[in-house]
């Protein structure tokens, strides 16, 4: 792994000795020809900041948002998810290309966001997602007798209880299998998101294929039970992934950067995606000449025990570890998983995502050929400006050059909710959070916990809907008084 694809043996020659910050700083060029100047990737996390009713980019928020992440000198920057169809979202408030996208108007808000984000250096590609049977009644634009899709008729199941069950019914339903037009009309909409991009002045876009969402479900034996041309078989699982690829990449050829994210495994216990045949698409991915780049992550929001699900409660490291020949730091989550892929001695740059805060931890992992790139998520958000600052700042050495220990505060707030499918979510509230507040042009509050986040959140909307209230009763009045 390494630069334009070309394998990179372990730093073991005392002769070609580099430090941990040269490690993280040294550049990597794709094989799409796209050179990042250094191996720091600012994760996709759902700003939840676009308005309805279409959804369209909020500049007067990405404005404050992304000029901080544009100005953070990370390698490369990856948006948060953007919804390829307007009826299915998985969380109020992500970014959406419908059929108008492309007018004057609306590709002016692409274009300026594109404009924000890459405004220093930092090249920007834009994540593209649809989250399946996974999507919420009232979270999109679909109606509400309109079933959530998947590959399979296959309900979430997230606790055993009587609530659990009714939450989850209100909420999500039974998904319908989707039909080969289904498919089509999937297929049309990732690729129109893809061109979006493209044509607004992003480097490229990233294949959301983890966490269970559509992509992911199609991949998983679990939810893909199909028995035509998408599944029944290891290689029909991948087939709409493979020709989401090719589509995209005859539409948009290299300088174009085309990249996927993929689970390690699903944590479905032995119905779901095994990891010899997660590795097998890996394989793929890495040997098809089409993608540029391969982004490890794992789990998904059906069964949250991952490492990375179950991280919210556990504080984070409070001093950096030491870089010896001798032993591997292992900062990363799904490190394993990754080792295994090195083992295909992958000709093009694995991402690995997860758990990383310490200069040393991101540099060992590419020391020792694990990856190529380090994404950052949740340290993102909370210290939006951590590779200028510190993790490529000399002026902190090694032992104090990493983000800030943390853990989400009040997990026993989300403890008690008696419905899993509520209490579950409402760790990661507290990022979208305080990515409504760096959209303000506020700073993160670290130190905010799941209640406070939970009644704030209660109270904004009840504030919202007061105004839009009010604002309809001024609008009235104006029009009877202009009638008089």
């Amino acid at each position: 792994m390494g630069d334009a694809g070309n394998i990179v043996e372990p730093n073991t020659s005392k002769d070609n000795f580099k430090s941990a910050t040269d490690l993280i700083a040294e550049p990597l060029t794709l094989p799409c020809g796209l050179r990042l100047p250094n191996r720091l990737v600012k994760c996709p996390m759902q700003e939840t900041l676009a308005e309805p009713p279409n959804f369209d980019p909020p500049i007067h928020k990405f404005k404050n948002l992304y000029k901080k992440w544009s100005q953070a000198q990370y390698g490369l920057l990856i948006t948060g998810q953007v919804q390829v169809d307007i009826r299915f979202f998985s969380i109020a408030g992500d970014v959406c290309t419908h059929p108008d996208s492309t007018s004057p108007e609306i590709m002016a808000k692409w274009k300026e966001w594109a404009s924000i984000a890459q405004a220093d250096g930092t090249p920007c590609i834009v994540q593209l997602a649809h989250p399946g049977r996974m999507s919420p009644a009232g979270a999109g634009n679909r109606p509400k007798e309109m079933q959530a899709l998947c590959p399979s008729s296959v309900p979430v199941k997230l606790g055993d209880t009587w609530l659990d069950k009714l939450a989850l019914d209100t909420l999500l339903g039974t998904p319908k299998e989707m039909t080969l037009e289904d498919i089509d009309q999937t297929v049309e909409n990732f690729v129109r998101g893809a061109v979006m991009a493209r044509d607004a002045g992003f480097a490229g876009s990233q294949l959301h294929g983890a966490h269970g969402f559509l992509l992911s479900q199609f991949l998983s034996p679990h939810t893909n039970r199909r028995t035509d041309d998408y599944g029944g078989t290891p290689e029909k699982r991948m087939t709409l992934l493979k020709r989401l690829v090719r589509e995209i990449r005859a539409r948009c050829p290299p300088p174009y950067c085309l990249s996927v994210k993929l689970n390690s495994g699903d944590y479905m216990g032995t119905e779901g995606l095994q990891q010899q045949e997660a590795l097998e698409q890996v394989r793929w991915l890495v040997t098809c000449g089409m993608i540029d780049f391969v982004e490890i992550s794992g789990g998904n929001a059906e069964q949250k025990t991952s490492k990375l699900h179950n991280s919210f409660p556990t504080k984070t490291i409070s001093q950096a570890p030491k870089m010896l020949e001798s032993t591997r730091i292992r900062e990363g989550f799904f490190t394993e998983f990754a080792e295994k892929i090195q083992a295909m001695k992958s000709p093009i740059p694995i991402q690995l995502s997860g758990g990383f805060r310490s200069r040393t931890g991101m540099a060992d992992a590419i020391d020792s050929g694990v990856c190529d790139l380090i994404g950052l998520g949740r340290a993102a958000v909370l210290e939006p400006e951590l590779p200028r600052k510190v993790l490529l700042n000399a002026d902190f050495d090694d032992d104090h050059a990493l983000g800030m220990s943390h853990k989400v505060r009040g997990q026993w707030f989300a403890n008690m909710i008696p419905a899993k499918v509520v209490g579950g979510s409402l760790p990661i509230e507290f990022f979208y959070y305080n990515m409504r507040r760096l959209g303000s042009g506020l700073v993160s509050d670290p130190n905010a916990s799941i209640p406070f986040v939970f009644f704030n959140n209660i109270w904004e909307g009840l504030r919202s809907s007061i105004l839009a209230a009010l604002q309809r009763l001024t609008l009235a009045r104006a029009a009877t008084t202009g009638q008089t």
